[in-house]
C-alpha cells in the first residue's frame, strides 16, 4: 500500500486476526465522506459503505475481502453537468510485517533479479507497527477506480463536422507515397 495522507483513516490491530476469520463494516461518516470526495475531486459521495472480512494470512498476516460501495456524483468533462454514479469495488488485498529476511536464492534468476509474475497475485501490501488502516485501503481502492475523464453516460463531444471533412479532403489530395514507388517499379519491369 502507498504511504502518504490519505483523508480517511480506520485502523485496526493485525493482532487480533488470529485463527479465525472477522467481518467489519466500515461507513465513514458525512463529513469524513466530504473529505474524500475534495481528495478525489468528487462532488459528492452518498452512502459510502465497505464489508471486509479480515483473514489469517501465514503467520503473522492478515488478507482483507469483501466489497466497497458508494453513489458518487462526478462532473461531466463534456457537458459540465454534475451526474452520479454508483461503485461497487471487490477487495482482495493481503498485508504482512516487513520482512527482515533477505531475498533467498531461489527467488533469483541467473542474472540474480527477481522475476515477477504478472499473473499472479499481488506481494502483500506492508504492515506498519501490525497496524492495518482500512481507511487507507478503501481511499486507495476507490481512486484507483475514478476515471479520470468521467463522462456522463450517453453524452459525447460534438466537434465541428466541417473541420473533420476539411481535413479528410486534405488527406485524400495527397498522393501516396507508394505511389511514387510503385511507378519506380513499373520503370525497372519496362
Amino acid at each position: 500500500m502507498a504511504t502518504g495522507a490519505f483523508p480517511y483513516s480506520h485502523s485496526v490491530k493485525a493482532n487480533r486476526v488470529v485463527d479465525k476469520d472477522e467481518t467489519i463494516v466500515v461507513e465513514p461518516g458525512g463529513k469524513q465522506q466530504q473529505e474524500i470526495a475534495e481528495a478525489y475531486d468528487l462532488l459528492e459521495i452518498k452512502g459510502f459503505k465497505a464489508r471486509f472480512t479480515l483473514k489469517p494470512y501465514r503467520k503473522e498476516g492478515v488478507r482483507v475481502v469483501g466489497t466497497i460501495s458508494a453513489a458518487i456524483v462526478q462532473t461531466c468533462v463534456v457537458s459540465l453537468e454534475p451526474f452520479e454514479s454508483s461503485l461497487l469495488l471487490e477487495v482482495d488485498r493481503t498485508f504482512e510485517p516487513v520482512s527482515s529476511r533477505p531475498a533467498r536464492i531461489r527467488d533469483l534468476n541467473e542474472d540474480g533479479e527477481i522475476e515477477i509474475d504478472l499473473e499472479s497475485l499481488d506481494p502483500p501490501d506492508v504492515l506498519v507497527d501490525g497496524v492495518l488502516d482500512l481507511g487507507a485501503l478503501i481511499c486507495e481502492e476507490l481512486a484507483l477506480s475514478l476515471d479520470p475523464f468521467p463522462r456522463r453516460p450517453g453524452v459525447e463531444f460534438e466537434g465541428s463536422g466541417e473541420e473533420n471533412s476539411a481535413v479528410e479532403e486534405e488527406a485524400e489530395k495527397k498522393p501516396s507515397p507508394f505511389a511514387a514507388l510503385e511507378g519506380l517499379k513499373t520503370r525497372k519491369e519496362d
